[in-house]
């Protein structure tokens, strides 16, 4: 009689360990400031990650520029448009923990910590320039390892505040065989 040892590891699939991604997406403010109303704003990103082989997680760094529109015209007596545009610029370490990496559909949740650059584009009717620690939870999805679907609160300094909904295409993400 012969006995076999077999040696059973579930196949999870291997992805490439670098990845880039471009992406753009809108924002709304987070919280009050100087009694605003809260305005659509824009984001734009890249980031690149390195996927840990064998596991769920990534680390990468990002290079983010999202922005906090309010309007302001109860400051003034006539109809025209009085908006300011409180911009950040962030750079980050970031880290993601992938709930089915390597397939078609990979739901993800994590964060980014890093320093932001803060200032007001445009109109300037409160001045707030100047430098602050980022912190960005965020989740999301990739669709057939290329589409990138997010969603980020960039908390950073009062009246900086947002949450971005991006849209994201990834270079590099993909199974290997």
């Amino acid at each position: 009689m012969c006995l076999f040892t077999f040696n059973v590891k579930a196949q999870t699939p291997v992805v490439q360990m670098m990845e880039g991604e471009i992406r753009a997406g809108l924002t709304t403010p987070l919280g009050g400031y100087h009694k605003g109303t809260a305005q659509i704003g824009a984001t734009i990103g890249l980031e690149g990650r390195y996927n840990f082989e064998g596991t769920p997680w990534d680390c990468g760094i990002m290079l983010d520029i999202s922005t906090a529109c309010r309007d302001y015209n109860y400051l003034f007596n006539h109809g025209n448009d009085h908006w300011q545009s409180n911009r950040t610029v962030a750079l980050a370490a970031t880290s993601e923990y992938n709930l089915r990496q390597g397939t078609k559909i990979n739901p993800f949740v994590g964060a980014a910590l890093g320093v932001a650059l803060n200032d007001v584009v445009g109109d300037e009717y409160f001045p707030g320039n100047g430098n602050s620690l980022l912190f960005a939870p965020r989740v999301g999805v990739e669709f057939l390892y290329h589409i990138r679907l997010m969603a980020q609160f960039n908390i950073s300094r009062k009246g900086f505040h947002n949450f971005s909904r991006t849209l994201g295409f990834i270079i590099g993400r993909r199974t290997k065989s």
